[in-house]
């Protein structure tokens, strides 16, 4: 019998997202039709740490993240370091699995063939 057991299980990549990102995400149980809007306050290989303004004057608020979720398809998370790159992860990844899709770039979104 052995004492030390060896597992896989999913970790954040603390090269892909760190504290600071701006981040976008929305639980698949939450009733109202859009996510929240805020930043990487904390990043831990297990769970992020989003700060978001609630809506009430001067008041800011915390929701956690775990990896597990994410993993099991939970969430859908957008983020960005410097908003010419947006990153997408989650339920609604555009490859349709719980991995990152290929970054989206603004120029993709501002395009003149959409009249923007």
């Amino acid at each position: 019998m052995s004492l030390i057991k060896n597992e896989t299980r999913p970790v954040f990549d603390l090269n892909e997202i760190e504290k600071g990102n701006l981040l976008y995400a929305r639980h698949s149980s939450w009733q109202e039709a859009e996510g929240k809007a805020g930043f990487v306050a904390d990043v831990t290989e297990q769970e992020i740490l989003v700060q978001y303004i609630s809506g009430i004057r001067n008041v800011t608020n915390h929701f956690r993240i775990p990896v597990r979720e994410v993993a099991e398809g939970a969430w859908l998370i957008r983020w960005s370091k410097d908003m010419a790159e947006i990153y997408e992860a989650g339920v609604a990844a555009p490859s349709g699995k719980d991995q990152l899709a290929a970054p989206l770039k603004r120029s993709d979104v501002d395009s003149p063939e959409r009249g923007l």
